[in-house]
């Protein structure tokens, strides 16, 4: 499953976001590019809907911003590291410094919560989380992200 939902190609890096309102904004335009959701416009709508339900900032610098809407093509996760930590409200209120952002088409019921959930617990590991903070090549994110959700969904 995971292969089908997040590739290298997922994963960007950011210099320029300041804000949450930024990152929701930049990650709907990259969403937009990769061919995900046919109107950034709309899945941003739909972050910010997210947002106001109660924060996606995770712990640790993480955040998993996500929606389900008609817009979304195909299941998709990407990943955005940002060079400026970002204010998110986060749980734990630190600033965040790396968005899994979760694509999920309308009508496909609980794929996205099986994939929050492997997700989550994957984010419960901290060394897994350490590196994802720490790593700054795609290449090496990408195996640490597809290693362990691979596990973890076996």
């Amino acid at each position: 499953m995971i292969n089908k939902i997040f590739n290298m190609n997922n994963i960007v890096f950011d210099s320029s976001v300041k804000t949450k309102d930024e990152a929701l904004n930049y990650i709907a335009a990259f969403a937009e590019q990769q061919g995900v959701v046919k109107s950034p416009k709309a899945y941003y709508k739909g972050l910010k809907k997210r947002e106001k339900e109660v924060t996606t900032g995770f712990k640790d610098g993480v955040a998993i911003p996500h929606c389900k809407h008609k817009t979304v093509i195909s299941p998709s996760l990407m990943l955005v590291k940002f060079s400026n930590p970002v204010e998110w409200e986060s749980m734990d209120g630190k600033a965040v410094e790396v968005a899994f952002a979760l694509a999920i088409p309308d009508g496909k019921n609980n794929e996205h919560l099986k994939l929050l959930s492997t997700l989550s617990r994957a984010l419960i590991d901290e060394q897994f989380t350490q590196s994802i903070l720490t790593a700054d090549i795609e290449k090496d994110l990408y195996y640490i992200i597809q290693n362990k959700l691979e596990e973890l969904s076996d």
